[in-house]
């Protein structure tokens, strides 16, 4: 993608989540842009693609479920089949669909970014980890202490969403909430890797 048309299309996706989205979903949707821009800049990518794909990520949170499915299903990233078996997990999908077909963004990392944010995946790239542990480690996400969130600042993308996988994991077991299986399996690889 041209750097132009990188610059313009994050004024397209900031505007997009202003206009599709509540001002709770857009602030949080800001801070994981900015949070992957950082992190991008500090790893050697394109801090464009980190804010592309943060502005990105939940545009299909509040589509209803039915309208999210339908577009999960045209998604251009394969994602885990049991995506579509937890209408939590498939606004990722279902926004990168809406990225190839309305902003006819082919940028296949931006894409996998946004379609796996939700679940991850073994072998998606370092700007898909960085946006997943931005999803989870944004500012305005009160259940991460600033602490931890200044320790990960310097991390490269595998130990980023390493730290982030653990925050994430452990948040959900307290909540007495399921981890997907592709999200346990990407902790427990990354954990083995870094043995």
């Amino acid at each position: 993608m041209a750097e132009h048309d990188l610059d313009q299309l994050v004024q397209r996706l900031e505007a997009a989540a202003r206009n599709l989205l509540s001002p709770e979903r857009f602030k949080h949707s800001r801070g994981c842009a900015d949070f992957s821009a950082e992190a991008c800049a500090r790893s050697g990518i394109d801090p464009r693609a980190g804010r592309a794909a943060g502005w990105a990520h939940d545009l299909a949170k509040e589509l209803p479920r039915k309208r999210q499915e339908a577009l999960a299903r045209e998604c251009p990233v394969t994602v885990p089949e049991s995506v579509f078996g937890n209408p939590v997990l498939l606004h990722g999908p279902a926004a990168a669909a809406l990225l190839a077909a309305e902003y006819g963004v082919r940028d296949r990392d931006i894409l996998e970014a946004v379609a796996l944010h939700t679940v991850g995946r073994n072998d998606m790239g370092p700007l898909a980890k960085i946006v997943w542990a931005a999803d989870k480690l944004e500012p305005g996400r009160g259940h991460v202490e600033e602490e931890f969130r200044r320790l990960c600042g310097g991390l490269d993308p595998d130990s980023l969403i390493l730290k982030a996988l653990e925050a994430t994991i452990a948040w959900l077991k307290a909540k007495g909430r399921e981890v997907a299986p592709e999200t346990l399996d990407l902790y427990n690889t990354l954990r083995k890797e870094r043995a």
